[in-house]
């Protein structure tokens, strides 16, 4: 019996070994590629490509009345964003301007748009530095035709922030 025991551990044994010694050898798979080119700086300074496509009417209205705005006396720079007959301003004015006369400012603003078009029944004016970037945003991604509609939801918020002047004449 303990003949038989020391054949049966032998051939297991073997057998172990056999199947572990015939196991495949995973090695990773050679480069075949061969070294990059060598890359030589451009000496040339490239142009820059000129934009010939049309402004939009939107945007060109935008423009004319972001021009009347900072036309005001104390206005350093305006941003326009126009949705239907609404205009969305932000205003940045200069640093020197008081609290009471800022309040003044945008009622001429509000005035100088509504002269500029007709068309514009609300106008709403910001000269919170955050709403500005936002309004900024909304009106660089305009410019750069992605559609009004894309930007609902931030005019919208936007427009919840801005108390709006409404002409009730």
């Amino acid at each position: 019996m303990k003949k038989i025991l020391v054949i049966f551990s032998t051939l297991v044994l073997i057998f172990a070994l056999a199947l572990s010694g015939c196991s495949v050898n995973r090695k990773p798979a050679p480069n075949n590629q061969s070294p990059p080119a060598k890359i030589t700086p451009n000496t040339q300074t490239p142009t820059p490509a000129r934009d010939t496509t049309p402004a939009s009417p939107a945007h060109t209205q935008a423009s004319k009345l972001a021009q009347a705005a900072e036309d005001v006396d104390g206005v350093k720079a305006a941003t326009v964003v126009i949705t239907g007959s609404t205009v969305l301003v932000g205003l940045e004015t200069e640093p020197d301007i008081e609290d009471n006369k800022t309040e003044e400012i945008k009622d001429k603003v509000t005035e100088k748009i509504k002269k500029a078009d007709n068309s514009i029944k609300t106008v709403s004016i910001t000269t919170d530095p955050n709403l500005i970037t936002r309004l900024k945003k909304v009106a660089e991604g305009i410019k750069d035709g992605k559609p009004i509609s894309s930007f609902t939801d931030e005019l919208a918020e936007i427009t919840r922030r801005i108390a709006p002047k409404t002409n009730t004449e």
